[in-house]
């Protein structure tokens, strides 16, 4: 086959601009530090890498999740310890009270005291972080106990949650101002006036609350498919009955007839409640636990992760830097062989 000028020269634009494309690659290989920019340069793995990041983010937002499930377990957990030594102190009281060296005075003072103790339990009770109750599972914007004033109540506050603690007893919401408990017996509101059959009572006499406890947990997903429950089940501990039996106290202790035999039967009770409250704290500590090993096991990932995303797109330094001294190398001498054969001129074949 006859090789001619043009021929020749086409052939060294061609290859000249291969070798270009080769530096042009590997310089932007250096620069980005990645395999491939684009698509088109190596479909799987820039598909790989699609997948590799994918996974990344969704492992971000479980960590974005685990630190809202630290946040609410930690303040749950400091709750709870509250709750105890408010419980505890309560207690002690009436320890106190049941003796007989207290007179009716000792006792008013700690019935004072047992009141705003109760009232710190609601406080606690209504635990709020950035706008979201704590306790209350999946309906954050609400408390979960609302206190109400007898007083001042009206109608249209009462719903199928409020509560009322008289002489004794809690009294449910019924229909048409009327609250009932479990033997039956009636405490109606009418008028803005309470009455307990006929006979007229004082609001004074009487604790009313809403009892709202969410009846769903609130739940997180920390990992794929596995939600935690990140709070305490605190519906368990601030029930009716433990504010009714701390309501009964306080007008215990302000019975000046009231015995010391009477009296340390609220010791009991409070025992009870106490124990509620460590169940639930060593629950909270088997989820807090749990979230910590979600936690170390998404760190791992994470680092696997990265490593495997790594090793798929991200180049070899070292050995890039050398393919490119190697390709400047070749393309110097490609052109400089270019220049020698390009050289020749008319004149030359005609010598």
């Amino acid at each position: 086959m006859r090789v001619t000028q043009s021929m020749l020269t086409a052939n060294t634009l061609h290859y000249s601009q291969a070798s270009y494309q080769r530096l042009s690659t590997l310089q932007e290989q250096l620069s980005t530090q990645k395999k491939i920019t684009r698509f088109s340069q190596d479909p799987v793995t820039a598909a790989k890498s699609m997948q590799f990041r994918e996974s990344a983010d969704q492992i971000q937002q479980y960590k974005r999740n685990m630190s809202e499930a630290h946040n609410r377990l930690d303040q749950s957990d400091t709750s709870l310890r509250e709750t105890n030594s408010i419980l505890t102190r309560i207690r002690e009281l009436a320890i106190k009270a049941s003796t007989d060296t207290y007179g009716e005075d000792e006792r008013k003072s700690i019935a004072q005291e047992v009141e705003q103790l109760t009232d710190h339990l609601l406080t606690v009770a209504n635990t709020n972080i950035a706008g979201n109750y704590i306790f209350n599972g999946e309906q954050r914007d609400r408390a979960p106990i609302e206190k109400l004033d007898p007083s001042t109540v009206t109608s249209d506050q009462f719903n199928n949650n409020t509560m009322i603690y008289f002489n004794g007893s809690t009294y449910a919401y019924q229909e048409n101002g009327t609250f009932e408990n479990e033997e039956g017996a009636q405490v109606q509101f009418q008028d803005g006036q309470w009455f307990s059959g006929e006979n007229s009572i004082q609001p004074e006499e009487m604790r009313m609350m809403n009892h709202q406890f969410a009846s769903a947990a609130f739940e997180l997903e920390l990992q794929q498919g596995v939600k935690i429950t990140v709070g305490a089940d605190a519906h368990r501990l601030f029930t009716t009955d433990m504010f009714n039996e701390l309501y009964q106290f306080q007008q215990a202790l302000a019975d000046p007839n009231i015995e010391a035999e009477e009296l340390s039967a609220f010791v009991g009770k409070v025992d009870g409640h106490l124990r509620t409250a460590a169940d639930i704290n060593g629950q909270l500590g088997a989820r807090m636990n749990r979230v910590d090993l979600i936690e170390d096991r998404l760190n791992t990932q994470a680092f696997l992760l990265e490593k495997v995303k790594s090793e798929n797109e991200d180049v070899d330094f070292e050995e890039t830097v050398m393919k490119l001294l190697v390709a400047e190398t070749v393309h110097s001498a490609a052109l400089a062989a270019s220049a020698r054969v390009l050289q020749p001129s008319l004149l030359d074949f005609l010598r």
